[in-house]
Formats: C-alpha cells, sequence, structure tokens
C-alpha cells in the first residue's frame, strides 16, 4: 500500500513539473511569437506603402485610391477621394520608419506601416496605416494617412 501512495505522490510532482515547465516557457514563446516581424512579408508590406505615399507625393489621387482596400473604397466614391485629397497640402516626401506585424490571440493580425511624412512650411509627421492583403498584392485599409 505504501508503495501506491508513493507512485501517487510522485505521478503528482511530475505532473506539476510538466505544468510548471509549460508556463515558463510558454508565455515568453507565446509573445515571441505575437510580436515578431515576419520577415516574408516586409518586402511586399515595404512596396505597397511606398507606392501609397508615393502618389500623394506625385498629387496622383487616382493610384493613390486604386491603392486601398475594398472596404475603404465602398466607404467613399473616387470623385469624393478625389475632391478630399486636392483639399489637403500635398506632401513633398516620405520615409518609411517602420513595418509591424501585431499578432493578438483575440483580434485579427494588423500589418502596420509607419512613416515620416514632409510637408512644404510645415513640420514633418508621423503617421501610421494598415494594411491588408487583397487581390492578390497589398492594400491601404485604414486609415489612410493623408
Amino acid at each position: 500500500m505504501a508503495d501506491k501512495a508513493n507512485m501517487s505522490t510522485r505521478g503528482f510532482e511530475i505532473t506539476l513539473f510538466v505544468v510548471v515547465a509549460l508556463v515558463c516557457c510558454g508565455t515568453p514563446i507565446s509573445g515571441f511569437y505575437l510580436q515578431r516581424k515576419d520577415k516574408a512579408d516586409e518586402p511586399g508590406m515595404r512596396a505597397a506603402g511606398e507606392a501609397y505615399l508615393g502618389a500623394a507625393v506625385r498629387g496622383d489621387n487616382g493610384t493613390a485610391y486604386d491603392l486601398l482596400c475594398a472596404a475603404e473604397q465602398r466607404g467613399r466614391s473616387r470623385a469624393d477621394w478625389d475632391a478630399t485629397a486636392s483639399a489637403i497640402v500635398d506632401p513633398t516626401g516620405f520615409r518609411i520608419t517602420d513595418l509591424a506585424v501585431k499578432r493578438s490571440s483575440d483580434a485579427p493580425t494588423q500589418y502596420v506601416v509607419t512613416a515620416e511624412i514632409t510637408y512644404p512650411g510645415l513640420p514633418s509627421r508621423e503617421v501610421q496605416f494598415h494594411l491588408k492583403k487583397q487581390d492578390g498584392g497589398w492594400k491601404v485599409c485604414g486609415p489612410p494617412p493623408l
């Protein structure tokens, strides 16, 4: 009988050790996964950000509109987009400063571009906008930074 009690205690200790080890190792690993950048997505994200911001600098509102995701395009017509874009001060340049992939266990993954935009006679400002994979490429999907 004593052997069964000893084995039961030993089994409990092993189980407890395994649970503690999983918690101690699993938490940092899951945190790393949720915050890591996916190097495979970065070139496409950068290209989409540069294409959108480049169109804005050139004043090419049609191309900028075409780079918006379907949800953003449904929210405004091409004519409305052009009128709004024409009313703001056109940027003179930009520099992409960061690309981030934000994962969460309770929300969809976010692909975020951060850029510094310069304007004539105004201080530069930092903007962030989201990208979404759509129609075989990356699209700007809120909030449009300009």
